[in-house]
């Protein structure tokens, strides 16, 4: 009997299918369907000929991309006009990527903050400037007249989705998929310690420890120095954790006028109000493919209480992540809270939305504490790129699916076979997170992140530590184009100086740390590689503005999307529409909203 019983714990662990993911919750909003179905369809009564093949041709001459595209040169109210002009176009203009640009970019030419928002991104327009329209013309002419009859917003409906028959596209219908994949309940799961041991010849999940049975010379040595990712379970276990459950909390405790949030295929970042970002999170039924994530830089400093809440807690139980303890052992720390590259972010989003594969900048490690909702995690090791990921040589750019969706649909027969292929070391690694737990993220892996809850809050930190020092050194030497975190802040240390600065900080602080760390001759990460003596050039900022616009449309400059620059873009590095998620050429560090 233990004979059968020790047999059935050797199997295989049953492993999340691509089927798994296609299951999607909810039909296309607008009845669109994969363009294979028209050879299958029923013609209507209105539209008898609509599945013949052959009288197809006219309507063919613009694919689905190309109609996006020209819908995306219109503004607003064209574009209202135009998407009732047929029922192809009614369910093409609708696409949730094109009324968000709309946004995006109305607000960045008249540096608005996105203040309240509608159940789609369709409304939020309407609201926000159509409205704002209304009452400006009317408020002199229609002074005695009552709010209900001159406050536009009073009297607007929200958008419906109509059903259209006969509407076919592969495109349109694959970013439906993308946006509403199912989510595995394996995913849901915490880790179960007693099958941990029996996954390890297939699927290698990553190490779960407790945070009382954690402590600092564990954690050092098993993780930090080897390079390891785990996750600490309750270790952000405190106040935090219950009283950020509710948004009134949050938002009464509010100090800030708005959040900074980015999207790989977002054109810009959009400045949200607290509520309004709630309330997209939350009540937004038709997100995009890749929806708008927080990602702000400022939260703590402007809102003291929010940190007294984590901070506290967190380093009673965590010592060997507090700078100021006896473990203290952030390096960056000594350049200066103001001068330092950014190092501390609050981040939010909604359901299905996350970060894309990326490995963090400037070679730091990062925790980052889960403090409302799940996520999935999903690791490659240093050197081992997932599928569909392909990195320059350098490391400056890499060529990726720009949402978590795509890269799921496209990729995940091929990743679930990297568990037999690879060898041991090269395999990836998966786990959850729950509200409490925090997951080291050691520098130079690849990950990726999917929020699996309605709404989901968390805290991350990126830091240099003994383990990390020398190739964050040589990272700041010989990757200086790659340099992000301090590009659009005045008062920050820019990237040509900062490895100067960091080590006269160091010989005053942390002289044998330094000393053993300048004595490394070369990476100890296969994350990167040598550089040839002939190749080595330092690229000022003149230079990188220049050729960014020649690389690629879709090249993310990388302190605008990670966390940089609170006000937006540069104008010298504004990009171009970005209508949806395809695969495209980006920096390779641009992506670090967890």
């Amino acid at each position: 009997m233990a004979e059968g019983k020790k047999k059935a714990s050797l199997k295989r662990p049953k492993r999340v299918r691509l089927q798994d993911f296609t299951c999607i919750e909810d039909p296309h909003p607008y009845g669109c369907l994969p363009g294979g179905n028209r050879f299958f369809g029923t013609p209507s009564s209105s539209s008898p000929k609509s599945t013949d093949v052959s009288k197809r041709k006219a309507e063919d001459v613009f694919d689905d991309k190309v109609w996006q595209q020209i819908i995306s040169f219109c503004d607003g109210c064209s574009f209202g006009r135009l998407v009732q002009s047929s029922r192809y176009l009614y369910v093409v203009g609708h696409q949730p990527e094109l009324w968000r640009d709309q946004v995006l970019r109305k607000c960045d030419a008249e540096k608005l903050v996105i203040s309240r928002v509608g159940p789609s991104w369709k409304d939020t327009y309407v609201r926000m400037f159509h409205d704002k329209n209304h009452r400006n013309n009317n408020s002199d002419n229609n002074s005695s007249k009552n709010e209900t009859e001159t406050d536009g917003a009073s009297a607007y409906r929200p958008h419906r989705p109509m059903r259209m028959p006969n509407v076919y596209s592969d495109d349109i219908y694959r970013s439906h998929l993308c946006r509403s994949f199912a989510i595995p309940p394996a995913w849901l799961k915490s880790q179960d310690a007693s099958t941990e041991g029996t996954q390890q010849h297939w699927h290698r999940e990553v190490d779960n420890i407790a945070v009382d049975d954690l402590n600092a010379e564990t954690f050092f040595a098993n993780y930090e120095e080897k390079n390891q990712p785990v996750v600490v379970s309750g270790a952000a276990n405190g106040s935090a954790v219950e009283k950020w459950k509710e948004w009134d909390y949050l938002t009464s405790k509010n100090t800030k006028d708005s959040y900074r949030s980015t999207s790989g295929a977002a054109p810009l970042p959009g400045n949200f109000s607290l509520e309004a970002y709630r309330d997209y999170t939350v009540s937004t039924r038709y997100l995009e493919e890749s929806p708008l994530y927080l990602f702000d830089r400022t939260a703590f400093a402007s809102n003291r209480e929010w940190g007294d809440d984590f901070f506290p807690d967190f380093y009673e139980k965590c010592p060997y992540w507090d700078p100021s303890g006896e473990f203290g052992h952030d390096m960056l720390q000594y350049l200066g809270e103001k001068e330092r590259p950014d190092h501390t972010w609050v981040i939010m989003g909604p359901k299905r939305s996350g970060s894309v594969f990326h490995i963090d900048p400037n070679a730091t490690h990062a925790w980052n504490a889960c403090i409302r909702g799940r996520k999935r995690w999903i690791f490659y090791p240093p050197g081992q790129p997932p599928p569909g990921v392909f990195p320059s040589a350098d490391g400056d750019e890499v060529a990726l699916p720009l949402s978590v969706g795509e890269w799921i649909i496209q990729y995940w027969k091929e990743h679930t076979e990297q568990y037999r292929k690879r060898p041991v070391d090269q395999r990836p690694m998966e786990c959850t997170t729950h509200p409490g737990d925090v997951v080291f993220v050691p520098h130079g892996w690849w990950h990726s992140v999917v929020n699996l809850d309605d709404s989901n809050i968390a805290i991350t930190h990126n830091y240099v530590s003994p383990s990390n020092l020398g190739n964050a050194l040589k990272f700041f030497v010989e990757k200086q184009d790659q340099i992000s975190g301090c590009r659009d802040r005045k008062e920050s240390i820019k990237p040509e100086y900062i490895h100067g600065e960091l080590v006269k900080a160091l010989a005053i602080k942390e002289p044998d740390h330094l000393n053993r760390a300048m004595k490394q001759t070369g990476w100890t990460c296969r994350a990167w590689e040598e550089t040839p003596k002939s190749d080595e050039t330092v690229i000022t900022d003149d230079d990188e503005h220049s050729s960014s616009s020649n690389k690629n449309r879709n090249k993310r400059k990388i302190d605008s999307v990670q966390g940089g620059n609170e006000q937006g873009t540069n104008k010298a590095e504004e990009l171009p529409t970005s209508v949806m998620s395809k695969t495209e050429k980006v920096p390779a560090f641009s992506f670090s909203f967890l």
